[in-house]
């Protein structure tokens, strides 16, 4: 009798309780959501610190061993690194269909064999400085794929977001020489420019897969599809230069195909299906701010006020590009 009683009681309040609950669970879960944009920009933006530091390992690479060699060499480091746990999803790379080896294919081509080599062709050149500049665009890049090809048309914080992050971007470059850039880049410019595209098609390409294909799965492919497409090259980069490498290429090469490329594609292809194309072009900044704090601490290359302030920037550019994923104004 007490609990038929209790039951009623219940059955009159219920009409209050039900709304408060609902909005409690669907709370719960934006919240929940937030943390997961959260914890998917901090991978990108290592993704891309890693990215910078390939920056400095590649300055003795560059200088010693020609570019397919060197591109062959490291991807052939990351696929062996990559086996044991392609191993594991061999199943889910069984599995893969027409659509996604396709996307697969076209990751590994522009965001691997295209950005290398139009980078490095590009450099020959162009200085540093304008290259900088250039690459600083990187996030305007992708923010504006993302627009025409997903249809994420970017709102005003992650705007502020880009604008930061390009101006921070520009800034590291035009430090390099003072404030001040040298004649047009002509060619160079243009290649180094097809880089930064590269690298967005590459971005985009992956989200359209991010949902069926694993990020264990999509790098082990993507590096393999990459190492195929430059071997012939390498082969006869091989025959120009048949000396080996010394210790230091070595371990460059370790490093830069274990770490630059393994790691920081597990992160990149892991997190960047989880924000929007706005999010994921604003923490490519952290690719220069990487590259000049590192060059400072392990080169020991002076570090001006104004690259600390360009670093500043490129942080509150990411920030508010992150925050932007917890105010409904993100639409991934």
């Amino acid at each position: 009798m007490a609990t038929s009683k209790w039951h009623h009681k219940i059955g009159d309040y219920w009409p209050c309780i039900k709304p408060l609950s609902c909005r409690m669970v669907k709370q719960g879960g934006m919240a929940m959501v937030q943390r997961d944009k959260w914890t998917a920009t901090v991978q990108l933006v290592a993704a891309m610190a890693l990215a910078g530091s390939s920056v400095v390992v590649g300055k003795a690479l560059a200088a010693s061993l020609p570019v397919f060699l060197t591109t062959s060499a490291t991807l052939l480091v990351a696929l062996i690194v990559m086996l044991p746990h392609a191993w594991q999803r061999r199943g889910e790379i069984r599995r893969l269909g027409p659509r996604e080896w396709l996307y697969l294919f076209l990751q590994g081509i522009c965001g691997i064999v295209l950005f290398r080599v139009l980078m490095l062709t590009g450099l020959r050149t162009v200085g540093a400085a304008q290259a900088g500049i250039i690459t600083g665009t990187s996030p305007a890049v992708l923010t504006m794929l993302s627009w025409f090809m997903l249809g994420e048309r970017p709102a005003m914080l992650p705007a502020i977001g880009v604008f930061c992050a390009m101006a921070g971007a520009a800034g590291l470059a035009l430090a390099d020489t003072g404030g001040t850039a040298t004649a047009g880049p002509g060619w160079g410019g243009i290649l180094v420019f097809g880089a930064v595209v590269s690298e967005g098609l590459f971005s985009i390409f992956r989200k359209r897969i991010a949902a069926t294909v694993s990020a264990t799965a999509n790098t082990a492919v993507l590096v393999f599809c990459a190492l195929v497409t430059t071997l012939p090259l390498a082969a006869l980069d091989l025959w120009r230069h048949p000396a080996l490498p010394a210790v230091s290429d070595m371990l460059a090469i370790l490093y830069y195909g274990a770490i630059a490329t393994v790691v920081a594609y597990l992160l990149w292809t892991g997190a960047v299906g989880s924000v929007s194309g706005v999010t994921a072009g604003i923490t490519t900044a952290a690719m220069p701010a990487s590259a000049v704090l590192l060059s400072a601490l392990l080169l020991r290359e002076p570090l001006s006020g104004q690259q600390l302030l360009a670093c500043l920037l490129v942080v509150l550019g990411i920030v508010a590009g992150a925050w932007s994923t917890g105010t409904g104004e993100d639409p991934g």
